[in-house]
């Protein structure tokens, strides 16, 4: 029988909120047999995934930093030819050629603007340990504490000596940290080794440098390396995918490996480290540490590149030393680092948690076996992917968060704009991480400055326009060299719907100052949009030509389309960005009297959804058959989520075309399409469908055979990874947006312009009693506290950051109760009568 080795730090951050509600723990009793089976640890920056081996153990890890390519020279160059007219002129001819009614020559037309392709998100190295004397799988257990930050594996070794390790990624000393140890009483002297690779050719191999002076007991390596100067997306056939050589960004990598012995049978700790080849040997070892910290040229704040590789090893190094300066305290630290933000918001569903490792879990959730407490896990595995992923300083989180381990992984790992970029910061602000939200937004700036270029060049119109792919360097143009889709490429309104989120920023928050510094993304939009529209036959203002985000519909004669004119999801994201101008310019200080009446007259002639002769919400200007009835994207319904226009009380006859196209859309889809129609089924106040999404999501799909229900689809891995099949973050990150949809809702301001915050508006029947707390509300507000019992409220409190006075409803009742708010007080809105 072995037992539990407990390192001292383990449980600095206990409240009293945690002793009632099962641990937040994802738990799996093996090691990770594929990559999306690790567990992701990071701290913004550096993220690494923990397989959790015994005899060999593999940390994948990753720098935000390190991409592919270099920041671009000049404007956007589309592949052509243009014509002595440019490229507006292309757009124009395409406008001639869709009122002549011939959309796929209008596609073939549009094809001439495509430029290049964004670049790649890239691994940086493995870091390897093999020791012998650890293998063994008896009570193996592998942990995610998402609370704390860390993740756990114990187990007990082939000659029945326990062990433990802990892995960690620290924001306050910007370092990893690998603890391994065996049971104290436990016969010492193993052996290990600790290296490094990468799927990147060195610059310079691991070295040896000289050790800190206070751990007498440690080695040191240093290496270097280069990204790839260009890599092709994984979906692109070409000569040479993978460059190198050019510019690119410059990489360093310090480890530390710190070994501790037996003092009790040798006075002289008997532990002994060396280099070897370029690996760390480590002998007579009873505990084992590896720092690891990383650097490059690659400054976030600017979007540039240095070029000083000697400055970038020098920096490794010296993050290193101050990591180990102090390393008995990164644990620590860290901890309260990171607990500090996960604990401000708390769900409990008064579920118990089973004694089962997660993949049997969720396997019998998807076979019926109520396990309320997954949800739970979900919804706070979103907050933690946050912390982890997204902190102020760094690059905003991409298709896979910071955790890649490809070259050339799925969608080049890039910022998809159409959706996906935008997802990943649903759940920051409600989840009360609002500094989290910041690398979003610093990065929103740089993009808007390029952008300004392609508005120029593509289409002779003021402001900026994104397309729905950019990396950090900033890319703008279409995708493709005359032959991606136009049913994603040809899609300017990226950079309309990214500003939403200066808007949403300041809706939370209400941080005047912010809003101000980042409203040129917004203003510039709004420029754009105004300058895209186009005066249609029936005099509505338009756009044309005009794309849903990656669908297609269907052409008389059977062929499928993409280009039309005025779709529904480019009107309602330019009159969702019109009217937040017209409302928050004052606000940001912009008096422009030109641009209030640009905006007003728009806004006037704009047309709003429609509902389709078959009761949908109408996704085009007229009525043609879908191509594909099951399509991912729901950009139509733009308007209902992330907007807040459409919702059971504002527009019910549109609420309602609404649930009829998500219905037609069908119960299965990718996993990020999963939780945005959770998001869009809690704002239309569908509660069986929320419960019906939570399900559909949480469906493991590298089930067992055994257990599994049919081919792939869209749900999550055993580690609860979202799938799109494949891995995606957005879907993860989603979700905890859709719960909390859910469980309040705050987007509504009644005739009198007073804002309505509404309790449990879509809460699952699966859910009859629970409590959260914490979460931050638009306006200002924070729910200091719900609680509900048999699906009703027992107990709301509220406070603000400013005084407000607010209705406070239930579960869709008519009967509201105002409340009035002031700074520093907390307010009970609702309790038994």
């Amino acid at each position: 029988m072995h037992r539990t080795i407990l390192p001292p730090w383990l449980g600095v951050v206990v409240t009293d909120d945690d002793v009632d509600a099962p641990p937040l723990l994802l738990r799996l009793d093996e090691p990770a047999r594929t990559w999306t089976d690790a567990f992701p640890v990071g701290n913004g920056r550096i993220g690494a995934m923990v397989h959790g081996g015994t005899a060999h153990e593999r940390l994948q890890v990753n720098d935000d930093t390190c991409w592919s390519g270099a920041p671009h020279d000049g404007p956007v160059e589309p592949v052509g030819p243009l014509g002595p007219d440019g490229a507006p002129g292309v757009v124009r001819r395409a406008r001639r050629l869709l009122a002549d009614g011939d959309p796929l020559a209008a596609e073939a037309e549009l094809a001439r603007l495509q430029s290049g392709w964004v670049q790649a998100y890239q691994p940086l190295v493995d870091v390897l340990l093999d020791q012998p004397d650890a293998a063994g799988g008896a009570g193996y257990r592998r942990t995610l504490d998402l609370a704390r930050g860390v993740v756990t594996t114990t187990w007990a070794s082939t000659a029945d000596v326990p062990w433990r390790q802990d892995v960690l990624v620290s924001h306050p000393d910007g370092a990893l940290l690998l603890e391994r140890a065996a049971d104290a009483a436990a016969p010492g002297g193993g052996e290990a080794w600790v290296r490094l690779t990468s799927p990147h050719p060195w610059a310079g191999a691991p070295t040896p440098v000289a050790a800190p002076d206070a751990h007498p007991r440690a080695a040191v390596v240093l290496a270097t390396l280069d990204m790839p100067s260009h890599v092709l997306p994984d979906w692109v056939d070409g000569p040479d995918p993978v460059r190198y050589g050019g510019r690119a960004v410059h990489a360093a990598v310090a480890l530390a490996v710190l070994a501790d012995g037996d003092p009790d049978r040798d006075p002289d700790d008997g532990a002994r480290v060396d280099v070897v080849d370029g690996a760390v040997r480590a002998r007579g070892v009873r505990r084992l540490r590896v720092v690891l910290t990383t650097a490059t040229d690659h400054d976030v704040a600017t979007g540039t590149l240095h070029g000083d590789r000697a400055r970038v090893a020098a920096d490794a190094l010296a993050g290193l030393g101050r990591a180990v300066a102090d390393v008995d305290g990164i644990a620590a630290r860290h901890v309260a680092d990171h607990a500090a933000l996960m604990g401000r918001v708390t769900l409990d569903l008064d579920a118990v948690a089973p004694d089962l490792p997660l993949d049997t879990r969720l396997a019998r959730h998807a076979h019926g076996t109520a396990d309320p407490h997954l949800a739970v896990l979900a919804f706070q595995h979103g907050r933690y992917l946050t912390v982890a992923g997204s902190r102020p300083g760094t690059l905003p989180l991409n298709l896979q968060g910071i955790w890649n381990a490809s070259v050339r992984p799925p969608w080049s790992s890039n910022y998809t704009i159409n959706i996906n970029t935008e997802m990943n910061y649903w759940p920051t602000l409600v989840g009360d991480l609002a500094e989290c939200h910041e690398p979003l937004l610093g990065w929103l700036d740089r993009l808007s400055d390029a952008g300004r270029g392609t508005a120029r060049t593509l289409y002779g119109v003021r402001g900026w326009v994104a397309h729905h792919n950019s990396d950090p360097w900033c890319f703008t143009g279409p995708t493709g060299r005359g032959h991606d889709s136009a049913s994603w490429s040809s899609w300017p309104l990226g950079g309309a719907w990214l500003a939403r989120h200066v808007v949403d920023h300041h809706d939370w928050t209400g941080d005047d100052a912010a809003l101000r510094r980042h409203w040129p993304v917004v203003r510039g939009a709004a420029l754009a949009v105004l300058d895209l529209l186009v005066e249609l036959p029936d005099g509505t203002l338009g756009t044309s030509p005009a794309t849903s985000p990656e669908n297609h519909y269907l052409l008389p004669d059977g062929r499928p389309a993409a280009v039309s004119v005025s779709t529904t999801s480019d009107l309602a994201i330019i009159r969702d960005l019109l009217e937040h101008v017209r409302r928050l310019a004052p606000a940001a200080g912009d008096h422009d009297e030109d641009l209030r009446a640009a905006v007003d007259g728009a806004l006037e002639r704009l047309p709003t959804e429609r509902v389709a002769p078959d009761g949908r919400l109408a996704e085009w200007r007229t009525d043609v058959p879908d191509a594909e009835p099951g399509h991912r994207h729901q950009s139509h319904l733009y308007r209902v989520f992330p907007g807040t226009s459409i919702d059971p009380d504002s527009a019910p006859a549109l609420t309602a075309a609404a649930l009829r196209t998500l219905d037609a859309r069908g119960p299965d889809s990718t996993g990020w399409s999963l939780a945005w129609r959770l998001a869009l089924r809690a704002r239309l106040r569908d509660v069986d469908g929320v419960a019906d999404l939570v399900t559909a999501f949480l469906h493991p799909v590298d089930a067992e055979p055994s257990v599994g229900d049919g081919p792939l689809r869209g749900g999550v891995y055993r580690s609860l990874l979202c799938a799109h099949p494949p891995f995606q973050i957005d879907g993860n990150l989603g979700f905890t947006a859709g719960v909390a949809e859910a469980l309040v809702q705050a987007h509504r301001r009644g005739p009198d312009g007073v804002r309505e915050v509404h309790l449990l508006p879509a809460l699952p029947a699966a859910w009859p009693t629970g409590r959260v707390r914490g979460l931050r509300l638009r306006g200002g507000l924070r729910l200091t506290e719900l609680a509900w019992r048999d699906g009703r409220v027992e107990r709301a409190v509220l406070e603000a950051d400013r005084p407000v006075v607010v209705d406070v409803r239930e579960r869709g009742a008519a009967e509201r109760r105002q409340v009035t708010l002031r700074p520093g007080r907390r307010v009970v809105a609702a309790a038994p009568a």
